[in-house]
């Protein structure tokens, strides 16, 4: 009889436990793709093919010595972090080729910050929704936002379209 009343009472214990459902993957970050711009005879935009970048590419915080990227080849996208509450989000993309040309273009990030409950036992994330993107038009031709909410979903959030050796280089800021 005592062995049924210690068994009674550890499943109490057990079930009476609260259950957290906090997600696993919780990283709050921005996905870039990258793609080639393709244009029509005319000179209108057209979405292009996904390109790998054989070039070495670093991304910093534009204004801070915070380095994100740091001399990645032969990638086809990034993830980046998000400033918490910041409006706007500065960053500088630099590619250097093999010959040590460097090019640079910055992107400006605005976008609206909240906070997200998953559960009220679970950590707090800031959830972000962009409101509009801008760049300098060194290598950048367009940037589009394909998913404007990020969050953990893993969703890729922008479309960075390169210009191509057919396109004209644009170099205003």
């Amino acid at each position: 009889m005592a062995l049924f009343l210690l068994s009674f009472v550890g499943v109490g214990l057990v079930t009476s436990c609260e259950q957290v459902s906090c997600p696993l993957n919780n990283t709050v970050e921005s996905k870039y793709g990258f793609y080639a711009s393709a244009r029509t005879a005319d000179g209108v935009f057209a979405e292009g093919l996904a390109v790998t970048v054989a070039d070495s590419l670093s991304v910093c915080i534009l204004g801070t010595d915070s380095v994100l990227i740091n001399r990645q080849y032969n990638i086809s996208g990034v993830a980046l972090p998000v400033s918490f509450y910041g409006q706007t989000d500065a960053l500088q993309f630099s590619f250097k080729d093999q010959q040590g040309a460097v090019g640079r273009d910055t992107l400006w990030i605005h976008k609206q910050s909240h906070p997200h409950f998953d559960d009220p036992s679970c950590p707090v994330h800031v959830w972000h929704v962009v409101t509009a993107v801008e760049s300098t038009h060194h290598l950048i031709d367009t940037i589009l936002i394909n998913h404007a909410e990020i969050n953990y979903d893993g969703l890729e959030n922008f479309q960075i379209y390169f210009f191509t050796s057919d396109d004209d280089e644009q170099t205003t800021e």
